[in-house]
């Protein structure tokens, strides 16, 4: 079921610092999502530290989303509250046992097919097999890394870095402005959707190949329902050339798509894990 927001911004969240941090926002309309606005800094010209994000974010609206391609939640062990840990293998809280079950299923389901044991598949982003820990590892970023193979194994882990601290701090102060987790405050990965949507080489190329600028243009072309409006030209611009405005349109765009087209998260351990949304 389609969503009623008609206004999508999108963060590709830096360090607190907000020299590595950019905001994008797009509006829906009758030819699909029109980009209007993407920048570096605030229209005062200040970086996005937390209180710049927070005066452009924290109005309440109805009718706007926001997607940041960071980690919302923390994995199980920061959110336990039990005063002496059994250890993984005896441990009760949902979210681990879903890790040292379905999740270690997941990575040796791979690990076998990557051996020759099993049907091929297309071949998935990564060779190396994690040893999932609830204290490094969330159930979303296994899901998408070894069942949907739409991440690097790199990405297991960040729900520990700095840049989850900030983000759950961000996410926690717009709570006062009525923004929601999984309602409207997503947590989104630009290179996931652009590897559902463009394919697996362009996802790995939009940052790393010899000419990115020619692999976004690519994108972009790929995604015919995002527009740039008249007055943002030069922005489009900007996001070839700035690989932190791309990802923030991007995210700005899987919210878009995730308002037209209803995408819902699964029930069970990933209402308190948390989700990466990313087209089915």
């Amino acid at each position: 079921m389609q969503r009623s927001f008609s206004r999508f911004v999108g963060v590709d969240l830096g360090g607190g610092r907000g020299k590595t941090t950019a905001l994008a926002e797009l509006r829906s309309g009758p030819n699909g999502a029109e980009v209007i606005e993407v920048a570096t800094r605030s229209a005062a010209k200040q970086l996005w530290t937390d209180d710049t994000l927070i005066n452009r974010l924290g109005e309440p609206s109805s009718d706007r989303v926001i997607a940041i391609d960071a980690p919302l939640t923390t994995t199980a062990c920061n959110r336990c509250e039990i005063p002496v840990c059994p250890g993984m293998e005896s441990c009760a809280v949902p979210a681990v046992v879903w890790l040292r079950t379905s999740g270690r299923a997941m990575v040796q389901e791979v690990a076998a097919e990557q051996m020759g044991s099993s049907p091929q598949r297309p071949r998935l982003q990564h060779a190396a097999q994690a040893r999932l820990a609830p204290y490094a590892h969330r159930a979303t970023d296994v899901v998408m890394t070894y069942q949907r193979g739409l991440l690097p194994v790199s990405q297991l882990g960040t729900a520990n870095s700095t840049i989850t601290a900030r983000a759950g701090q961000l996410r926690r102060r717009l709570r006062g402005a009525g923004y929601q987790l999984h309602e409207n405050l997503l947590e989104v990965s630009p290179a996931a959707t652009i590897s559902v949507l463009c394919g697996q080489r362009a996802a790995r190329g939009y940052k790393h190949d010899a000419d990115p600028w020619r692999t976004r243009a690519m994108i972009l072309e790929q995604l015919t329902d995002l527009s740039f409006a008249p007055q943002s030209r030069m922005a489009r611009e900007e996001v070839l050339g700035n690989d932190h405005c791309f990802d923030a349109v991007i995210s700005a765009y899987t919210a878009y798509r995730w308002a037209r087209e209803g995408w819902e998260q699964p029930e069970g351990v990933f209402i308190d894990d948390g989700w990466i949304f990313a087209p089915p």
